[in-house]
């Protein structure tokens, strides 16, 4: 099983900063599943999305609102029941930092991918749950940064209108702010835990052990 390291940060960033008693990566729907309210409001906000030319689908027939529901993967999800607040992470790593070629098409994928989080949310879980819907990375070059930053204000611009059902912040976090607000306070919140499924975890605990060098046997006489 492939095991990515960045979405085992994500989780035990959910689980120890965020407080998620409620953890998963790759979560996907299933087709048994009802919509809460028949989905009728996700629905409408999926067509009017598409409408509106903030959901495109390049080449291709646009799909059915249950079939676009069904090609999406949330990477991270992360539940807090105590403040019923629910996470989605998407968290993209590369050495040499975050920059596509194609511009245009990696905001247009960026977009999407948050807006239809935002909508298996809507459609799967409680209304009066609040939701955080993250896409972090270590390094991302600066134009590129700036794009998804504007990206970032202009769907949380939304919350006022199309997406005004269901309590949504759109957060964006990259470079030095993933330090801060993510790697730093992942650290320190989960510094007397230890949990073998934590990969990213023990492997910071691993690089961290006070190794010493071996010290040499006493000669016998």
């Amino acid at each position: 099983m492939k095991i990515e390291i960045g979405e085992s940060l994500a989780v035990s960033y959910l689980k120890h900063v965020k407080r998620c008693v409620i953890y998963q990566t790759n979560w996907k729907s299933s087709s048994q599943w009802a919509f809460l309210g028949e989905g009728k409001d996700a629905s409408e906000a999926f067509e009017r999305l598409v409408k509106d030319g903030l959901l495109s689908f390049q080449g291709k027939t646009k799909p059915s609102f249950s079939q676009f529901l069904k090609q999406a993967e949330i990477d991270i999800l992360g539940i807090n029941l105590f403040e019923k607040k629910m996470y989605v992470m998407d968290i993209a790593y590369h050495e040499d930092g975050l920059n596509y070629k194609n511009e245009d098409r990696t905001i247009k994928s960026f977009k999407k991918k948050l807006l239809r989080s935002y909508l298996l949310l809507r459609s799967y879980f409680p209304e009066d749950y609040k939701y955080e819907i993250i896409f972090a990375s270590p390094k991302v070059r600066p134009k590129l940064n700036k794009e998804l930053e504007d990206a970032t204000e202009a769907l949380n611009d939304l919350r006022d209108d199309v997406l005004s059902k269901g309590a949504v912040v759109f957060k964006y976090i990259a470079n030095d702010k993933f330090k801060d607000k993510i790697l730093d306070p992942t650290l320190e919140a989960s510094k007397d835990d230890a949990d073998t499924n934590e990969l990213f975890l023990r492997s910071y605990k691993l690089l961290s052990m006070p190794y010493t060098k071996p010290q040499p046997g006493k000669k016998e006489g």
